[in-house]
């Protein structure tokens, strides 16, 4: 008799998408240069702004919910498709009513919310440049000197403030005569509120003032004004002009176009902040192309911010998820210890996404475990590149694939160069509709910033996955600018030891910044998951962050897994530590692609660099030396 079990040995099965597969042409040069695209022409929308899209939804889904947030009670404020497409017409009409056009932009100074929504699409629709800045420009510091910096490069006729007390100081800083001042909370007397903006009376001839104002957009005309920039110094202003949002729309019904023609409208949760390309161009614009229901996520992968986007994810389960590496290294863990928190996102979740880095295998396999376990299938996980100067488009994998530092191929309208550096490494290059004209007053940058075939130089290193080919996509191999090396001559490729350093210490740390410029090893600073090591032992289960990350016990965990690794002087860490602080994105800790800048935090955390490379650690170090 024969009393064996058959043992299913199929792979789990991958819940089924509706994108297509991208496919890619390849040109190769005698030169060893290769350019990719896609043999799919675009498909631009007849609006040229992103904004032209809401009267269409408003007919067809007026009373469904198009943004959301919390209140000061918790409770989600909703904005319906009508009532939108209402208010930006007569926030628009009071705009225009202000004098403001072309030449007289909006800057504004807070952070995300329904109000900062309208004014933005509002202003989007009837031709008022907009500059969404870093709400820390005008809340930290004494000086003022990057909010100085980008009100020199974009003269606001008007500002735009969510409550005014909080950045009074700043605005006095200025010195910008008779400006006027629209507050959400606080108007000073005199000053337009917002309360009066949206009241002001849609007459007919209101109604098509604003019709003309739209109607008069021209391509080459400036819609938002984006800041990026380095370690140190004046943000660069990018120019979005409203060929770039025609271009990137395109993309993005390209990508994403599908899920527009479901039963129930798509569904986004989105923290990203919207003076970034990614959240606010990219996630806003893909929620007005699809008609889709856009929560204001007010959480942040953060300790004691995140827990809030866990409360978010509990009520809404979202169509697409995507955030950076660091918040799905956060997210693992809580959905493994709570099934209301899984089974929420994974109910109706056509993908997951990240951006700016690599996600450690290690965080993808136990998101997917607990996806298994859930609903019977795993999740596809997508990812590209793409940059400010390219309004967030470039590369992008919508399949499925084992290696998570793929980040795919050109779509319709753009074209990849790869330029070869050293052994199968290309630099890469995007070029398409979507790309910025340069730099703010900068011509000296902008020169510099495309080579000679108008291609702009992302700066960042990839590898083909298939040499022979293209259509398998590109593996992101680092910033070109961030690799170095030892004193030996070594180089140290950043990336790929970043990457091989969080999966090694997994799940105990989140992200790293490697360090050893002129030294003759390799050591790195990185962010703690605080809950992983919590649970090495009993008593470190009640330890702020501070104390946590130079407790003995997780030092000696550490050091065991540095233990571990194997590979030459250039891929081995020999020292780590941890930073109780988070990685900072008002400090440019977080860079305009998602990721961490590595210089800019080893600038900022020049101190810590210098325990860490001493000639005699502490005992807070990791070391292996």
């Amino acid at each position: 008799m024969d009393l064996s079990v058959a043992v299913d040995t199929a792979p789990p099965r991958t819940r089924p998408t509706p994108y297509p597969r991208r496919s890619t042409l390849c040109e190769r040069r005698a030169d060893g240069t290769l350019i990719l695209r896609s043999p799919v022409p675009p498909r631009p929308p007849a609006q040229l702004a992103f904004s032209g899209h809401i009267a269409g939804w408003a007919e067809r889904r007026g009373d469904l919910p198009a943004f959301c947030e919390r209140d000061a009670q918790g409770q989600w404020r909703r904005l319906t498709w009508s009532q939108l497409w209402q208010q930006v017409q007569a926030v628009g009409a009071a705009l225009l009513d202000m004098g403001l056009g072309p030449d007289r932009p909006l800057v504004l100074l807070s952070g995300n919310s329904l109000e900062q929504l309208v004014l933005l699409l509002a202003a989007e629709h009837v031709g008022v440049p907009t500059a969404p800045v870093s709400p820390a420009y005008a809340l930290l510091g004494s000086d003022f000197a990057r909010l100085k910096g980008v009100c020199g490069l974009v003269p606001p006729a008007v500002l735009f403030v969510q409550e005014a007390a909080p950045v009074a100081r700043a605005i006095a800083a200025l010195a910008l005569p008779a400006i006027p001042v629209i507050a959400v909370h606080g108007a000073a007397p005199g000053q337009p509120s917002w309360a009066a903006l949206l009241a002001t009376p849609l007459t007919p001839a209101r109604r098509e003032q604003v019709a003309r104002a739209h109607a008069a957009l021209q391509p080459q005309q400036v819609a938002r004004v984006l800041f990026t920039s380095g370690s140190t110094g004046v943000p660069k202003g990018v120019p979005i002009s409203y060929r770039n949002l025609q271009a990137t729309a395109a993309n993005l019904l390209d990508l994403f176009g599908s899920l527009a023609e479901a039963a129930t409208p798509p569904v986004f949760l989105d923290w990203l902040p919207w003076h970034h390309g990614l959240g606010g161009v990219l996630n806003i614009g893909r929620s007005l192309l699809l008609g889709a229901t856009h929560y204001i996520d007010d959480g942040r992968p953060l300790p004691g911010q995140f827990e809030r986007t866990l409360r978010n994810l509990r009520e809404v389960s979202p169509t697409v998820l995507s955030t950076v590496p660091a918040a799905w290294a956060m997210l693992a863990p809580a959905l493994e210890r709570d099934p209301e928190l899984a089974r929420s996102l994974f109910a109706r979740v056509v993908n997951l996404g990240y951006g700016g880095a690599s996600l450690p295998s290690a965080v993808s396999e136990r998101i997917q475990r607990v996806a298994e376990r859930t609903v019977g299938e795993r999740i596809l996980f997508t990812t590209g590149l793409g940059s400010t100067e390219t309004t967030g488009v470039g590369t992008f994998r919508n399949w499925d694939c084992e290696d998570l530092s793929n980040i795919g191929a050109p779509g319709p309208g753009t074209e990849v160069k790869l330029v070869p550096l050293e052994g199968a490494r290309y630099e890469i290059r995007v070029r398409g509709a979507h790309n910025f004209s340069g730099y703010l007053q900068r011509p000296d940058l902008s020169a510099a910033a495309f080579d000679e075939e108008g291609y702009f130089k992302l700066g960042d290193a990839v590898r083909l996955v298939d040499a022979d080919d293209p259509r398998q996509g590109m593996r992101f191999d680092g910033r070109v600018a961030e690799d170095f090396k030892l004193v030996n001559g070594t180089w140290v490729r950043t990336g790929a030891v970043r990457l091989a350093l969080v999966e090694q210490c997994a799940p105990l740390i989140t992200d790293a910044v490697v360090c050893g410029h002129d030294h003759d090893f390799v050591a790195a600073l990185a962010w703690p998951q605080l809950a992983a090591c919590r649970q090495l032992a009993p008593e470190l289960a009640n330890l702020d962050a501070a104390a946590l990350v130079r407790h003995p016990v997780v030092v000696a965990a550490l050091r065991a897994r540095l233990q571990a690794r194997s590979g030459g002087a250039s891929l081995n860490v020999v020292r780590l530590m941890l930073m109780a602080e988070p990685p900072s994105m008002d400090a440019n800790e977080i860079a305009d692609k998602g990721y961490v800048n590595q210089a800019a935090t080893r600038a900022r955390r020049a101190d810590l660099v210098a325990q860490l490379l001493a000639p005699e650690p502490g005992a807070h170090i990791a070391s292996l030396r």
